[in-house]
């Protein structure tokens, strides 16, 4: 079975190395490119410099976690400030729902991510017209 390739790039800010390999192995066998952030100061970089589809931001990371870099997003005038972010958490605490809209969070996928999961996640934050 060979991967779907598509010209669309999806961002991954992760600390976590197990959770970036298995991301990008989902994302890139659902056809997406992939590019990590392994911190959130990092994520707000490469957000200024390229253009995602979507944005996957962990939100407990070391140097800026995933709710400071959301807002940062948000803020400049980049090309992503407008793309959907969906925060990728393991604390599924009273709260964190809030938490991640106030930051500007579109969505939440829990950890650990399951590929219908996230597969039902991009299909309905990415616009159907991109495919």
């Amino acid at each position: 079975m060979s991967e779907v390739v598509s010209s669309e790039k999806i961002l991954v800010a992760e600390d976590d190395f197990a959770n970036q390999r298995v991301a990008t192995l989902f994302l890139k066998k659902l056809g997406y490119q992939v590019d990590i952030a392994e911190n959130g100061q990092t994520a707000v970089s490469l957000a200024s410099e390229n253009t995602y589809a979507l944005i996957l931001m962990d939100c407990q990371m070391p140097v800026m976690d995933g709710f400071e870099a959301t807002r940062k997003i948000r803020v400049e005038q980049g090309p992503n400030q407008q793309v959907p972010i969906i925060a990728l958490t393991a604390n599924v605490v009273c709260g964190i729902n809030g938490e991640c809209e106030k930051a500007g969070m579109n969505d939440i996928l829990n950890k650990p991510v399951q590929l219908e999961q996230m597969k039902s996640m991009l299909e309905r934050w990415i616009s159907s017209q991109a495919h």
